[in-house]
């Protein structure tokens, strides 16, 4: 009889475990509802442009020239005039070394020019007299000549304890303080002109053609930070291989900066690209988005809008690469790495470290 009550335990205790067992499995999720981590990828949206409609590009304010400025001879800095953020003009003193050491040293100089100018004038006196040999008259002159250079060399050791600017611009940088004792060539400023800004950014390959060709793409760019301000831009220079991580080239343009126009290197700016082309009724894809392609057709992996996963779409092109038909204007598809996708795989929007 004392046998049942434990019995009793035992089969209460399975029955509560198997009870737990069931509850967690029944709200355990399925195996099928545990979704993978979303793919990025980058996007690329069918729009067409207009003139009110031109594609931008994020990029940012380059100086358009800089140099690092430092005394060419050593010394202990005595002062600077300036400080960073502060624009110069062509010749303005930027920076003193304590001349005292150079000062001494071209009096000793002086000194010497013209105790040899003395020797060097009764040498000539006597030569003339023929009371000295033509060697003894040749030193003397030979010592007037070096001591002239040496004084000279002291003048311009002198001078150089002053540091000026080679160029109208802005100070970016400073690399010393006051009383810091400082060796010849170490730098001490950084210059940057600012009267002509360059912007550098990354154009998509299919906007690449627009650079060539007598009809050549235009250019104009605004300030994030200065709303409203709008500059044209003169196409300087690209990168002939795209950039690994982007796909993109490099691009450099030139802005002459406005007077008393406060922009300055690394400010950020949208770039903006004007062409005939741009404004008509014709998408091209860029091939990098195309695959299983054939005469007049391809495939697009579309982006769902709302479950973000991607679904093979056929599309029609024209001779040219031109969208026919099979999109509606707004869609998103993938514009790279589309031999890596499945249908119905999760993506999201690939951005760049840093938000470019």
């Amino acid at each position: 009889m004392r046998k049942r009550p434990a019995l009793y335990l035992v089969f209460s205790v399975v029955a509560a475990l198997l009870s737990y067992s069931a509850v967690m499995a029944a709200n355990r999720p399925p195996a099928a509802a545990v979704l993978e981590a979303p793919t990025p990828v980058k996007v690329l949206t069918y729009r067409l442009a207009s003139e009110d409609e031109v594609p931008g590009f994020p990029g940012r304010v380059e100086a358009g020239d800089s140099a690092l400025l430092a005394f060419r001879v050593a010394g202990q800095v005595k002062r600077f005039s300036v400080r960073m953020g502060d624009r110069v003009s062509q010749g303005a003193l930027l920076a003193e070394l304590d001349p005292t050491d150079y000062q001494l040293r071209l009096d000793a100089r002086q000194a010497e020019f013209e105790l040899a100018q003395l020797g060097a004038e009764r040498a000539q006196t006597l030569f003339a007299q023929q009371l000295i040999s033509e060697d003894a008259y040749d030193t003397a002159q030979a010592g007037l000549a070096t001591s002239q250079a040496k004084l000279e060399q002291a003048r311009q050791q002198l001078s150089f304890c002053k540091l000026k600017a080679p160029f109208a611009g802005a100070i970016a940088f400073t690399y010393a303080m006051p009383s810091e004792v400082v060796g010849p060539q170490q730098p001490i400023l950084n210059l940057q002109d600012i009267s002509t800004l360059e912007i550098r950014f990354n154009l998509p390959p299919r906007y690449q053609p627009l650079l060539q060709g007598e009809e050549k793409a235009r250019f104009s760019v605004s300030f994030e930070l200065m709303p409203g301000v709008s500059l044209d831009a003169r196409y300087k220079e690209a990168d002939m291989q795209p950039d690994p991580d982007t796909n993109s080239y490099p691009v450099t343009l030139a802005v002459d900066s406005p007077e008393n126009f406060s922009a300055r290197p690394g400010m950020p700016v949208t770039i903006r690209i004007h062409h005939s082309s741009l404004s008509n009724t014709t998408w091209v894809p860029p091939d990098d988005a195309l695959f299983d392609r054939s005469a007049g057709r391809a495939h697009v992996w579309r982006i769902d809008p709302i479950s973000k996963t991607v679904h093979k779409t056929a599309i029609s092109l024209d001779a040219e690469g031109g969208l026919l038909s099979g999109m509606d204007r707004g869609d998103q598809i993938v514009a790279a790495g589309v031999d890596r996708l499945r249908e119905g795989q999760r993506v999201k929007r690939w951005v760049r470290e840093g938000g470019l």
